[in-house]
């Protein structure tokens, strides 16, 4: 998810169904991940509607991700003392920790019927800080007060991190199945200005390794998405890992040699970021127009739809990065949505010249096992282990896309 950034999404998040695994090494955390289908704008999909048209350590987790329908995926932790558990979307592409306040309830009851809340009223360990934060993601926003409290995902614990209360969130988050937001990217990165968690988890000894990494399933799949916290995990992907380095510590913002549809080329030396939180594959319009027009793209509403029947046939888009090709076939960057009565097929691939990079959202990461290493300031990627391949997902339209995309993509299908 990227700071205040422009345009519109289609969302596709993975939600994640909290459960620890254990891995080989001591002090890892692994989060399973499920993915949930909602609506967004620019830095989920960054929506749908961009889319369319948000040293030796201690431990090492695994957190189980549940994907909502490739739109996003999260996972549970707690915050306080006794535990409140609240639902976290695991954010590679933002640097802040923020929880829905149980004083937001006083001004959105209907928020909190369907949400759960943090209450600092009945924590023993929560310690006031006074100041107050705000946040822009795109069209998406959170603002409220700073807080410190001990948090905990799986079995790592952080003492006295600093997070935002968030007692006001735009009404596009507050669709979503999330509560709040765990920024994973480096610490310039932060608007609240403090170590965000991972650091915290670094420099309080609580992981094995300076590293963190993405297994975003498919919707089709009988897995679920995994983030391990301080580790790797074997099981979740094949062959080598090719890491490139950081050339920017605020985003993970890495080298890319080029890109190419079939032989073509698109792009050569550019930037681009690894972002969990944006659903799609954004990039600046130049080489977007030109990518969904030799794959045969239409655009309406800011979005490119393709001949359903002519998918198959579609070229393959290969981005180039340290030496090695990163190939997407068709399946992997076309979706297909459905009103309930009619299906069309929409590409991954988004215009957006803010930020001037690509952003390798999830129709990137769910192909590729992305491994984020803070330690040495490099990024890797790995040909992820795939249990089913069900051919391409169809999302119902009738759920949660943001009203700018479902209008587009209504329009679509009413005229096919």
């Amino acid at each position: 998810m990227f700071l205040n950034a422009a345009g519109c999404t289609l969302l596709f998040l993975l939600f994640t169904c909290f459960s620890v695994k254990s891995l080989s090494k001591e002090n890892v955390l692994t989060v399973g991940l499920k993915r949930v289908q909602r609506e967004h704008t620019v830095d989920r999909l960054s929506a749908l509607a961009r889319a369319v048209k948000s040293n030796s350590f201690g431990d090492q987790q695994a957190v189980t991700l549940k994907d909502v329908q490739d739109v996003y995926y999260y996972g549970i932790m707690s915050f306080g003392t006794p535990k409140q558990l609240v639902n976290i979307l695991f954010d590679s592409g933002s640097a802040d920790l923020w929880v829905a306040s149980i004083d937001i309830c006083t001004y959105d009851n209907t928020y909190c019927r369907v949400h759960s809340t943090y209450s600092h009223n009945v924590s023993q360990t929560y310690h006031k800080n006074g100041s107050t934060f705000a946040i822009q993601y795109g069209i998406g926003s959170a603002s409220g007060y700073v807080s410190i409290d001990n948090i905990e995902v799986g079995q790592l614990l952080v003492t006295g991190q600093y997070f935002g209360e968030a007692t006001s969130i735009d009404t596009n988050t507050a669709a979503t199945q999330f509560d709040g937001i765990f920024g994973l990217a480096y610490p310039a990165l932060s608007v609240i200005g403090t170590a965000p968690p991972f650091v915290n988890m670094i420099i309080q000894n609580v992981v094995n390794e300076s590293v963190f990494a993405f297994y975003l399933n498919r919707v089709d799949e009988s897995t679920e998405g995994e983030l391990v916290l301080g580790g790797i995990d074997p099981s979740h992907y094949t062959g080598n890992i090719t890491y490139t380095p950081v050339v920017e510590q605020s985003y993970w913002l890495i080298n890319i040699d080029g890109m190419y549809v079939n032989s073509k080329v698109i792009s050569l030396n550019n930037t681009a970021v690894p972002d969990s939180g944006t659903s799609l594959l954004y990039g600046p319009h130049k080489y977007m127009d030109e990518v969904n027009t030799l794959i045969g793209g239409q655009e309406q509403g800011g979005l490119y739809f393709v001949d359903c029947s002519a998918v198959d046939s579609l070229p393959n888009v290969t981005f180039v990065i340290s030496n090695t090709s990163f190939v997407l076939e068709p399946k992997d960057y076309i979706l297909k949505v459905s009103d309930g009565s009619a299906v069309a097929c929409v590409s991954g691939f988004v215009g957006s010249d803010s930020p001037s990079f690509f952003i390798l959202g999830d129709v990137f990461m769910r192909k590729y096992y992305t491994v984020f290493d803070m330690g040495n300031n490099q990024v890797g990627f790995a040909e992820a282990l795939v249990v089913t391949s069900g051919g391409f997902r169809i999302f119902n339209m009738n759920t949660v896309l943001i009203t700018l995309i479902f209008q587009t993509v209504y329009i679509f299908l009413r005229n096919l």
